[in-house]
């Protein structure tokens, strides 16, 4: 029985994988599409960063950010947990990542200072 299911699975195993052949060079993909796919490949990287490495703002840093804010989401484990999950929000449901790039705040999503109205 043993011998039979090993046989079995080695036969599927061999009919699925196939061998890479020589080497074919790939199409040529216009600019604009290279950086559409760059653009998802940032938000698909730092949204994995945020649920893997959230607490200590792996995140935070593949975006950009200054060692005060790392510091900050390691000694409170990503603001327990809160702004770990708030940063996932946004990085997966804003259109354009461009106000989280190189942000210094420790509320990425917050109002910069320069934008502020007065009371």
């Amino acid at each position: 029985m043993l011998r039979t299911i090993s046989v079995v699975l080695f036969l599927c195993l061999t009919t699925l994988v196939k061998a890479g052949g020589p080497f074919q060079a790939k199409p040529y993909i216009p600019v604009d599409d290279s950086i559409a796919v760059m653009v998802e490949n940032e938000r698909l990287v730092a949204s994995g960063l945020a649920v893997l490495l959230g607490p200590f703002g792996a995140h935070r840093i593949y975006l950009g950010t200054t060692p005060e804010v790392a510091i900050i989401y390691g000694v409170t484990f990503g603001g327990f947990g809160v702004l770990v999950l708030l940063d996932l929000g946004h990085i997966l449901f804003t259109k354009d990542l461009a106000p989280y790039r190189n942000n210094d705040r420790v509320f990425m999503w917050g109002q910069p200072k320069e934008q502020l109205t007065p009371q």
